[in-house]
């Protein structure tokens, strides 16, 4: 059952009360910041929690989301333009790392770096793809467990660049070496944001939660609530837009595993970016009819 759909390119901006209390840890009485549900970098101001976030949450989950905003999707962000708070920092050029691709397909010579201005460099995305979360009861192939990196390379810019290196290096192939994905710092910044997202949507106290010990960085059972749903092409509504977040429930012929609050992510869905599921946790409230009020007053508002 999907309850809510959130796209940060056609819905409008929302800043939401604060809950009272830190959303990660459950602090009170203590100073608070305002948190933005979906991180700046991926959708500016989009939903934003006054007053949820504690000093000390925000220190332990700063470093790894800024990980992955900043150094793993910063390129990208760069050349889609994605938000900024600071234009100045921008990187103007990509830089590109090449090797020699021999017969085999494996990689062999070192061929240095090469520059392209932003403008005229292919688009590179590199997120992690994993299988569903186990807390689900699906079968995992154990040598699959983990997943692995997902990538996009956009080929009509990227080729004539390797082949114009091939050539000057006397060489058949030549391939991008792209940077590795952090598996854990990825995944758990998923969970901050699903995590955030159902608090936002549903409220602090609407569900018991799975994930602070993931999101807190005192537990790396990731796996168990973080994970893909393959069998979901792209998620509900149109592609073409930069991020698209939906909240739900399992069914309940999953037994034990029916009725969570899970929340899917789409990057960037239309270049086929892998369609993330984290299990949020066990709802406290009767969801349908959070739903149905949500519904009328959405409609009272003079939604269609």
């Amino acid at each position: 059952m999907i309850l809510l759909e959130y796209d940060i390119d056609e819905s409008p901006a929302r800043r939401l009360p604060s809950p009272g209390r830190c959303i990660y840890c459950g602090a009170t009485g203590v100073k608070l910041t305002e948190e933005h549900v979906i991180p700046f970098a991926i959708g500016k101001n989009a939903t934003i929690l006054e007053e949820a976030c504690c000093e000390n949450c925000q220190k332990i989950i700063q470093p790894y989301e800024q990980r992955v905003l900043r150094h793993q999707l910063g390129v990208f962000r760069a050349m889609v333009e994605a938000p900024t708070r600071n234009k100045k920092d921008r990187p103007k050029v990509i830089r590109l790392p090449l090797v020699e691709i021999v017969a085999s397909g494996a990689a062999g010579r070192d061929l240095g770096m090469r520059e392209v201005p932003i403008a005229q460099g292919p688009l590179i995305l590199n997120l992690w793809q994993s299988p569903p979360p186990s807390i689900l009861g699906e079968t995992i192939d154990p040598a699959n467990a983990d997943g692995g990196p997902w990538r996009f390379i956009e080929s009509s810019r990227a080729d004539p660049i390797l082949q114009a290196v091939a050539d000057e290096q006397g060489v058949e192939r030549v391939g991008i070496v792209l940077p590795p994905v952090n598996r854990l710092d990825y995944l758990r910044s998923l969970a901050k944001t699903a995590h955030a997202y159902a608090v936002a949507e549903l409220g602090v106290d609407s569900f018991e939660p799975f994930l602070r010990d993931v999101i807190l960085n005192t537990s790396d059972d990731i796996a168990h609530f973080v994970g893909d749903m393959p069998r979901v092409a792209n998620l509900e509504g149109p592609t073409g837009h930069s991020f698209k977040i939906t909240l739900g429930q399992t069914p309940p012929e999953l037994g034990d595993a029916g009725g969570l609050i899970v929340v899917f992510m789409q990057f960037w869905a239309e270049l086929g970016s892998p369609p993330h599921l984290v299990v949020v946790g066990r709802p406290l409230i009767d969801m349908d009819e959070h739903f149905t009020a949500r519904s009328a007053q959405y409609l009272a508002d003079g939604g269609d």
